[in-house]
């Protein structure tokens, strides 16, 4: 039933009037078509709520009033002057509140805001960040605020009504300064209602913004950050009320029920076209960990992950992979799809393995290896071409799968010819043990193989894993260790090729030199002697006719080929519509741009490297464009024909000039007895049986 008069006055009786369920009894009263009625009760209200002196009250009814009214700001100020009576302090809020307000519900908003504002408050600024109400002064209309990072600031209460924030307690700043010893506690410990709590504190944000509230305040740099990060994501993903977009972009959401895995979520779920969102369902749904799977959450797995196939085709084989792993975590069969079919073929693709992450990369080869019968043989030959990950990755499931024989094989054949890959370098460096026992080679050639290794120029995962190298020959216990292990005249080599070593610029080399001196002082002989020689010119880059020409082969079909075929599947996947959800366009324009680039750095190979015949070098020393017999103290006999950067064939024991073995005998003449690296890892002193021009067979490889 409607309020009424009766009630209404019983209620001005009352001990303490009820304001609030006064005027929800008129706002009834106003909904049944008797709003002039409620307005007129309301202005009895406010007045005996002001004769009482109950302010709050008086104030909240004028607004109701106000709005009801559709009043204009002068006469809500009017009645609000006329409520506040002689309280100057009171009335000094006003006009800032109603000044710059758009409109009347914000105009009140701002009032109650500013008459909230009292000594001891905590306060967030966007621009001045944390502070505590020290002073209110009404007179001149000013808070002033000890801010934590900036001192003391005074805020105009028209500002402060818009751009100052009051801290409730359980607001994340609030918590940290009132009990700080808790709050680095959960910090530590309980990360996620970190995040939570920031979530309620400031709303929904993403995680680029969450993190500007945390670095460098809360939290040191980004390396603590994505600790805290880490741990706290992995808890929030099992949180059926938080929920964590794709897209770093997106804000992350606290929801207001929690999220149920039902048919309808389901249906949604199969329905979702964005590759993306896909996987993050994916692994939301892992991370429920449900005991048993509904058929209908089995039959939307099953279909998204056949989709993700299908959309992954050629272009995107660790999207496949990716698909593959969820399907055995989840313990669904993707629709329509020969996985040990596809798992071969996904076998023979080693350039995935390094895009995929470690948290997927394990779990994906103990699939493949398992999967077919030649997966382990085709992995291994894949070895040198993986990147630092992957190898250890891979390194792990074939030793799981009892393969330790075969890698070893393939180690050792890359360590004698010294072609192993820098990732395969970083990954002997890790595995010290592994390579001892395997025999593969000693500590010394591990280092002279690392510096020959970091000399040359590479891209991608080489050049990242060729950092690493760098780092290592820099550190200082290793470097010691090595330099021990050394014999005399190797240390002196190791020396002298650090001080010719391109690798290092003037000041880097410098630093790295006073490491090695100040652990064997004897050396310093030999970098003043380097310096006192004159600097000779760099010889031009050159290669045989054959290699230059295979090159440029390779060259010419990613420009005539590769890159036309390229557009033909740009333009066709354009036309297909909507380029936001068009995984063919993307897949694409991302070959579009990784051809571009492989295409400049075979242009840039073929500009600074020349072909040759090697027609009139000289044959009288060991160099480029001639053949090198050696004689080994064991009577043994190995004959090397040194050619160009680009030249190798194993089986006529053609050699770059850039190889290990080639520098070693550089300058060499007939008789003369050198160091050079052998097979088992160490160097061995041979003698130059001869130097010769070369043979027929090999100028005819020359040709092509």
């Amino acid at each position: 039933m409607a309020l009424t008069e009766k009630e209404l006055l019983a209620h001005f009786e009352a001990e303490t009037i009820p304001c609030a369920t006064i005027l929800e009894e008129l706002d009834v009263l106003s909904a049944d078509g008797k709003e002039p009625r409620a307005l007129e009760w309301a202005e009895r209200l406010k007045n005996v709520l002001t004769d009482r002196k109950l302010i709050d009250d008086a104030i909240k009814t004028c607004e109701w009033l106000a709005i009801k009214q559709n009043a204009s700001p002068v006469e809500a100020q009017r009645d609000l002057l006329h409520i506040l009576g002689s309280s100057r302090k009171e009335k000094k809020f006003i006009g800032p509140s109603f000044e710059k307000a758009s409109s009347i519900e914000e105009a009140f908003s701002r009032l109650w805001h500013l008459r909230s504002i009292k000594k001891g408050m905590l306060c967030y600024n966007s621009t001045w960040g944390f502070g505590i109400v020290s002073r209110v002064d009404a007179f001149y209309q000013k808070i002033e605020i000890e801010f934590e990072k900036k001192g003391d600031h005074e805020f105009a209460f028209s500002y402060a009504a818009e751009a100052l924030e009051a801290l409730a307690d359980d607001h994340l700043l609030a918590i940290r300064h009132n009990d700080p010893e808790k709050f680095a506690t959960m910090l530590k410990e309980d990360p996620a209602e970190i995040i939570r709590i920031t979530l309620r504190s400031y709303g929904n944000l993403p995680i680029q913004i969450i993190q500007e509230h945390f670095v460098p305040d809360l939290i040191a740099d980004e390396v603590a950050w994505k600790k805290f990060w880490a741990a706290a994501r992995k808890a929030l993903k099992a949180d059926a009320m938080v929920d964590i977009p794709t897209k770093r972009s997106e804000p992350i959401c606290l929801r207001e029920k929690a999220l149920v895995y039902d048919e309808e979520w389901f249906a949604i779920f199969k329905a979702n076209t964005d590759i993306d969102s896909i996987f993050q369902k994916l692994e939301e749904i892992q991370a429920q960990k449900l005991e048993k799977l509904d058929d209908y959450m089995t039959e939307a797995i099953a279909d998204r992950l056949a989709f993700i196939i299908r959309g992954a085709g050629y272009r995107k084989p660790e999207w496949s992979a990716h698909a593959v792993v969820r399907a055995e975590a989840l313990g669904v069969k993707p629709a329509n799809t020969d996985l040990p079919d596809l798992l071969n073929a996904l076998s023979k693709r080693f350039e995935l393995f390094d895009k995929l992450t470690a948290k997927l990369l394990g779990p994906f080869l103990v699939q493949v290896l398992a999967a077919t019968e030649d997966s382990a043989e085709t992995m291994i030959q894949h070895i040198p071409k993986m990147g630092t990950s992957a190898i250890g990755a891979a390194i792990s499931a074939l030793i799981d799968a009892g393969q330790s024989e075969n890698i070893a094989t393939c180690f050792s054949a890359s360590c004698r010819t010294r072609h192993c890959s820098p990732s395969m370098l970083v990954w002997l460096h890790r595995n010290l043990d592994q390579a001892q026992e395997w025999k593969l080679l000693t500590p010394v050639d591990l280092t002279f193989q690392t510096l020959e290794a970091v000399e040359k120029d590479f891209t991608g995962e080489a050049l990242r894993a060729q950092n690493t190298l760098r780092d290592r020959l820099e550190d200082v216990e290793f470097l010691h260790a090595a330099l021990d292990a050394m014999s005399d005249s190797q240390r002196r080599d190791f020396m002298r090729r650090i001080s010719e070593s391109p690798a290092w610029g003037k000041l880097d080399r410098q630093s790295l030199q006073a490491k090695i001196i100040k652990h064997r002082p004897e050396l310093h002989e030999v970098v003043l002697r380097k310096n006192s020689t004159t600097v000779i010119e760099k010889k031009p880059r050159i290669t045989s006719e054959r290699s230059y020409q295979a090159k440029k082969d390779q060259f010419e079909r990613v420009i005539k080929v590769e890159i036309p075929e390229n557009s033909k599947e740009l333009e066709l996947a354009r036309s297909y519509g909507d380029l936001r959800e068009n995984a063919e366009f993307k897949y694409a324009k991302e070959r579009q741009g990784l051809l571009s680039q492989h295409a400049a750095e075979l242009q840039t190979a073929l500009d600074t490297v020349k072909a040759t015949e090697f027609a009139g070098f000289p044959s009288d020393v060991a160099g480029i464009a001639t053949g090198v017999e050696l004689d080994y103290a064991d009577g043994s006999k190995e004959t090397y024909y040194i050619l160009g950067e680009w030249d190798q064939d194993e089986k006529l024991h053609i050699i770059s000039c850039e190889a290990g073995m080639a520098k070693a005998l550089m300058g060499a003449t007939a008789g003369d007895k050198i160091m050079v690296p052998t097979v088992s890892g160490t160097d061995t002193e041979v003698t130059i049986a001869a130097v010769t021009p070369l043979p027929e067979n090999i100028k005819t490889w020359i040709k092509g």
